[in-house]
């Protein structure tokens, strides 16, 4: 009998072992040393003036000069920005997998007096693009055993940036002090964990107002990608959402979704997104306050070797008093380029759309979408509709050039909320190395 017990016991802790293995890969311990990821042609011979040392970690640069027009229709007259956007930082080559990056940014605005770069009071079109000067990076990180660790000043992306982002189309970054924990060691699986003390907002140094700077904060943010199902993966997402002194934009945020490409032949692909999320009040929203917001996304489209379009619906929340809000993401890319609906109503919105990406002779590429907005309600207050087109492209390894406009048609005119037209042109040159 104990014989038995002894064979059993040994098969089960074999059969165990075999099963971990198989579901928990640690990968392999960080080498000694490595390089950074190299630069392209010409910042590898920027970088190589340094001395050959320079050339092991990686050199960070990058330019932006943009001219923005931008005219919403009422008592506000239209304005011209014209910035020019520089950073300029290095991140050194791994020891043992541990590193360091940093990272500054400057935002020259050439013709200031020409707009209005504060949201606030005013007589001229907002243009969030102020002068700055700002440590954008700084942080230690860690790359090992199948996971990733930094803390201090970073960006952080998660997912598609609906909840938190760099908000990168601004000429300033919005930037997170956090320490983030990022690990794949189980099999089909990605698991991130950020805290965040202080958002650093892209109205930079010199806003005037208090939280325009930045946020002191207590949020924590936790994302889960499960990719052994068909198609794409599986993700589920939480945030808490603490902000000092802004309890409208405190909340908690769970939600899931499934996106990913159905292949229907070797050059016909089928993208398509399903989301859920719900949103409800915590410690930070305020004394008495109580709520649960919906917010729905789906995306079908298709693909021809690089030519998609699709449509897509989004819908978020709203009780009559406050709508489902997300004030640390990517705003610009949800919504329409004119940006009318950064918060999001009261009665909430309904996003109908339709979006195209074409590739175009001579390394063109067109891309763009048509928006319908209605009040989440039952869809009872129509407040909109929107096209927007861009054309994109590279010029060289390093400079590419960018045209955009954007035009909401507003329903009801300016004496109506959402109800004013906003035009919105865009010409810009980036240039990196």
């Amino acid at each position: 009998m104990k014989n038995t017990l002894k064979q059993l016991t040994t098969l089960t802790l074999l059969g165990a072992t075999a099963l971990s293995a198989e579901i928990v890969d640690f990968g392999s311990a960080p080498e000694k040393w490595q390089n950074a990821k190299p630069n392209t042609e010409l910042g590898q011979k920027v970088l190589g003036y340094a001395g050959e040392p320079a050339l092991q970690g990686r050199l960070l640069y990058n330019q932006r000069l943009r001219f923005e027009y931008a005219d919403l229709q009422g008592p506000r007259t239209s304005s011209n920005a014209l910035t020019l956007r520089t950073r300029i930082g290095y991140e050194t080559p791994k020891l043992y997998g541990m590193y360091l990056l940093g990272e500054f940014e400057n935002t020259w605005a050439i013709n200031y007096s020409d707009y209005q770069a504060f949201p606030g009071p005013g007589t001229k079109t907002i243009i969030p693009d102020p002068r700055n000067n700002e440590l954008n990076q700084f942080f230690f990180g860690f790359k090992g055993w199948n996971s990733d660790f930094k803390g201090g000043r970073q960006v952080i992306n998660l997912d598609n940036q609906r909840y938190v982002g760099a908000v990168a189309w601004r000429q300033n970054d919005q930037t997170f002090d956090a320490i983030r924990f990022q690990t794949e060691i189980i099999k089909d699986t990605w698991l991130s964990y950020a805290w965040d003390w202080r958002v650093n907002r892209i109205f930079g140094v010199y806003a005037p107002v208090a939280n325009q700077e930045r946020f002191n904060s207590n949020n924590h943010f936790i994302n889960a990608h499960y990719e052994g199902v068909p198609y794409g993966k599986i993700a589920t997402y939480f945030y808490y959402v603490d902000l000092d002194g802004s309890p409208i934009n405190s909340s908690n945020t769970w939600g899931l979704y499934y996106a990913g490409k159905a292949k229907l032949s070797d050059s016909l692909t089928m993208p398509f997104r399903a989301e859920y999320a719900l949103q409800f009040d915590n410690s930070a929203s305020g004394a008495g306050v109580s709520y649960d917001l919906n917010y729905f996304h789906t995306v079908l489209g298709l693909n021809y070797e690089g030519y998609e379009a699709g449509f897509g619906f989004e819908s978020l929340g709203g009780n009559g008093t406050r709508g489902f809000r997300t004030p640390l993401a990517t705003l610009h890319k949800f919504n329409g380029w004119a940006d009318v609906f950064l918060n999001t109503p009261a009665n909430g919105l309904n996003d109908y759309y339709l979006y195209y990406k074409v590739k175009l002779p001579y390394k063109f590429g067109l891309g763009g979408a048509f928006h319908y907005f209605t009040s989440e309600d039952g869809g009872s207050n129509t407040y909109g509709k929107e096209a927007d087109i861009s054309l994109k492209r590279p010029i060289t390894e390093n400079l590419t050039a960018l045209v955009k406009f954007a035009y909401y048609d507003g329903h009801g005119g300016p004496s109506v909320p959402l109800g004013s037209d906003v035009t919105k042109v865009w010409i810009q040159l980036d240039f990196k190395l």
